[in-house]
């Protein structure tokens, strides 16, 4: 194999140094595709950058997928990690790459490198010049004429002509001002794209040939953030940032991002069109099975007792949680992140009783509380009064795969059946 070529082994856990666990071991054999993906970008970011979509669902494993991609590749390639929901409090994305990207390589280097230290000493002038304007400010800056202290009330009166004839008379000043602050912003970023590029080279040089082109960064939970916000990262990723020997790895639940792009430009938008502008390509990670949601979670957070075995269904040890929780999930169709929040609930009832129950039951009567309380209140109602349309009003939610069914009894409990 090629000294150029890498494959990933996750099969064991990554510890930190005091022993504890930093990354489990990769139970979802994920690490051929991070192979496949680092490979690839290796050879063709080279020449122009990349940008990648990673798409995911949430649960699919997309954060552990990148950090252990990270965690693997941190010694052969400058690597930044950018999570943008942490930062979209920002009116400025090209403001959170850029610090990001500058933070992030600047701890690679010491401080007195030449490259780090001119960076630093003109990073106030970008941030100066790339700041957004604010029409007061430059009101102010070209006319002396402070906003704040004009109050207008209804119809302009013959007193208020010297405010009018003021902002007219300003107008053109307070154009050139705008057109001078875009061309300081579009000057400094210019330069501070140079300089990235330089920054780049200069962490890779003082490795001494330990680390080698491209750096590969990677911005998280863009579809987490405000929709305003998530396409204005798109738009400075790819017109200001898409340079030679830089990777970018965009890692989104890609159909949350088509919804932040809609409610921006309109409901009609066409969203995925416009977001394969932004990506030369877009990779999908495979969505976990219910059940392999369930088990991994499950190996994590879920500790066996005993006691489960006197349940009816019995739990008689760890796999049969996994397959009654994601059997219920499944029939009932939840989401991944409903399945989670649905093992809660049930992991506190089991850890704070010492009764026999039917596990069936208690998830099913969750699942209807959440999604369907009609029925949940219906049925508490049918225990005591018996009515006869309960089984009516299961049969409308229609909830029947593979044969398998929801019933009720006369005695107001439900079962489980298979035909």
């Amino acid at each position: 194999m090629s000294d150029d070529i890498v494959d990933f082994n996750w099969k064991e856990p990554v510890l930190c140094a005091e022993g504890t666990e930093l990354f489990p071991r990769d139970t979802l054999d994920r690490a051929r595709y991070a192979s496949f993906l680092h490979n690839y970008l290796a050879i063709n970011a080279i020449d122009g950058g990349y940008v990648l979509n990673l798409n995911a669902k949430w649960g699919s494993g997309k954060t552990y997928f990148i950090n252990r991609w990270m965690e693997s590749i941190k010694d052969r390639h400058p690597v930044v990690y950018i999570d943008a929901w942490k930062q979209d409090y920002s009116d400025d994305p090209m403001l959170t790459v850029i610090s990001s990207l500058i933070n992030a390589l600047s701890e690679q280097l010491p401080a007195e490198n030449e490259t780090l230290a001119n960076i630093t000493e003109k990073s106030a002038r970008f941030i100066k010049a790339a700041a957004p304007a604010l029409l007061k400010g430059l009101v102010k800056k070209a006319v002396g004429l402070n906003l704040d202290d004009i109050k207008v009330e209804g119809e302009l009166k013959n007193d208020d002509k010297f405010i009018s004839d003021t902002l007219s008379e300003s107008a053109a000043a307070v154009a050139q001002c705008l057109v001078k602050d875009h061309n300081d912003k579009l000057q400094s970023v210019n330069y501070l794209r140079n300089e990235i590029k330089a920054l780049i080279t200069a962490v890779i040089a003082h490795q001494q040939g330990a680390l080698k082109a491209p750096a590969f960064i990677f911005i998280d939970e863009l579809d987490r953030c405000r929709p305003s916000y998530a396409v204005e990262m798109l738009e400075v990723v790819k017109h200001f940032f898409e340079l030679d020997n830089i990777a970018f790895i965009v890692a989104t639940d890609t159909e949350q991002l088509q919804h932040a792009v809609k409610a921006v430009y309109g409901e009609g938008f066409d969203a995925q069109t416009y977001l394969g502008r932004f990506f030369r390509r877009r990779y999908s990670l495979t969505e976990l099975s219910r059940y392999e949601f369930v088990s991994h979670i499950s190996e994590s957070k879920v500790t066996y007792n005993p006691n489960w075995k006197e349940f009816v269904p019995s739990l008689a040890e760890l796999d049969d949680f996994t397959r009654v929780v994601s059997i219920v999930a499944d029939r009932f169709r939840l989401s991944l992140r409903e399945t989670e929040q649905l093992m809660d609930k049930f992991i506190a009832v089991l850890s704070n009783t010492t009764k026999t129950l039917n596990p069936y039951l208690l998830l099913i009567l969750f699942v209807l509380r959440d999604k369907h309380y009609y029925l949940y209140a219906d049925w508490l109602d049918t225990t005591t009064t018996n009515h006869t349309h309960f089984d009516n009003l299961i049969d409308r939610i229609g909830y029947k795969i593979d044969s398998f069914f929801v019933l009720y009894g006369a005695n107001g409990d439900f079962f489980c059946k298979r035909e």
